[in-house]
């Protein structure tokens, strides 16, 4: 009795292959695609993926990989890299003609996620085809397909620019071309912050360095409000132990925010905030309001 009852939870537990695929490799190929890479930002991922029927030749794998590089004098890209590997890659196919597994009773499926690389497969008389992956029992392809996948001997044709994610001088800088005027939306949320805080120090521990970037307000009128970037400047040593005792010596400030000139303070983790023009408040990395002094000003401008 007690082996009946073990036979019974193999059987619970046991995933069967899917034998559909197998009547489908008969049916022709209804659907090519491009033997090239999608020219956007991600591919169309509403085309269809097709099972291949048994007379397809595979002489070469192109695969497209989305990645951001840098492209000199033009800054960040987001670019698409198109690659081809040549052969009839055995591996590939057979894991392409591996069945999907099939459960007779549910399954207990973790959240995990592999990621499929784009690509598409090229038959010998030139039919670019995207292959249907077998999936597992919990629906995922199978860790062995994507494997064999990676590891083909690829060769990059081209480099595809799609659009341009950071400028040239942004880029050197280390800033963001654009950035949000977060001092604004914490001076309108100012009614529910606790009251304005005297003279504290901005960091503890000290950095061991502050990048400073500038920015303008471009428009005030927008729901968000962003500033451009205009420049940058690094502090160390020396110059750092200025700024910081410039910082750390900001008083309380009851003025209402409104500048055209703004820098964010980064040291790599926290950041701060300061108006470089109007009533020159600061937000430190603790969410508190001072005000800074002329010449802490002028030691961000300089």
């Amino acid at each position: 009795m007690h082996s009946f009852r073990v036979v019974l939870v193999m059987l619970a537990v046991m995933v069967l292959a899917g034998c559909d695929r197998a009547e489908d490799r008969t049916a022709r190929l209804d659907h090519v695609v491009g033997a090239s890479c999608p020219n956007g930002s991600q591919p169309d991922l509403s085309l269809p993926r097709q099972t291949l029927p048994d007379d397809f030749v595979l002489v070469q794998v192109i695969r497209c990989r989305w990645d951001s590089r840098y492209l000199p004098g033009k800054g960040l890209w987001e670019v698409v890299i198109e690659e081809h590997a040549d052969g009839s890659a055995d591996e590939l196919m057979t894991e392409l003609r591996r069945p999907s597994e099939r459960s007779i009773f549910g399954q207990n499926c973790l959240l995990v996620e592999y990621l499929v690389d784009y690509f598409v497969v090229v038959d010998s008389s030139g039919r670019a085809v995207l292959p249907d992956l077998p999936t597992t029992v919990c629906g995922g392809a199978f860790r062995s397909a994507l494997d064999v996948i990676r590891r083909l001997p690829y060769r990059v044709d081209k480099q595809i620019p799609i659009r341009r994610l950071k400028s040239e001088k942004a880029f050197r800088a280390g800033c963001a071309d654009k950035y949000t005027d977060v001092i604004l939306t914490v001076s309108r949320m100012r009614a529910s912050l606790p009251k304005p805080q005297q003279a504290r120090q901005m960091w503890n521990p000290a950095p061991k360095g502050v990048r400073v970037c500038v920015y303008r307000t471009v428009d005030k009128t927008r729901g968000t409000i962003e500033g451009k970037f205009e420049s940058m400047r690094i502090f160390k040593s020396g110059s750092l132990r200025t700024l910081l005792t410039a910082l750390d010596s900001a008083p309380a400030t009851d003025c209402p925010s409104d500048h055209t000139w703004f820098a964010v303070l980064d040291t790599g983790s926290r950041e701060a905030y300061a108006e470089l023009d109007g009533c020159r408040n600061l937000v430190r990395p603790d969410g508190t309001l001072g005000r800074l002094t002329p010449d802490a000003v002028a030691l961000l401008t300089d």
